[in-house]
């Protein structure tokens, strides 16, 4: 079950993702990750799990991204 403050904040905060991906995007383009600051401050205004998986989104994407590039590149290599 769940407590009230936790209901009250995903009440109050419906699609609150899209605003802790911005928050977490910005923060990664101007320090080059996270600060444990951000997200201390995005899991107090939009609960532990809404910004955990913001956060969770984001490196994925990141990391396929990454994957992606690695594999063009090795396929260039071995074309020519």
């Amino acid at each position: 079950m769940e407590n009230s403050s936790s209901k009250e904040i995903k009440e109050s905060n419906n699609g609150g993702d899209l605003e802790c991906e911005d928050a977490i995007m910005r923060d990664k383009e101007r320090f080059g990750r996270a600060r444990t600051g951000l997200m201390k401050q995005l899991r107090l205004q939009y609960g532990q799990e809404v910004a955990d998986r913001a956060l969770l989104r984001i490196n994925k994407r990141v990391s396929q991204n990454s994957m992606k590039i690695k594999k063009h590149l090795s396929d260039a290599v071995y074309d020519g």
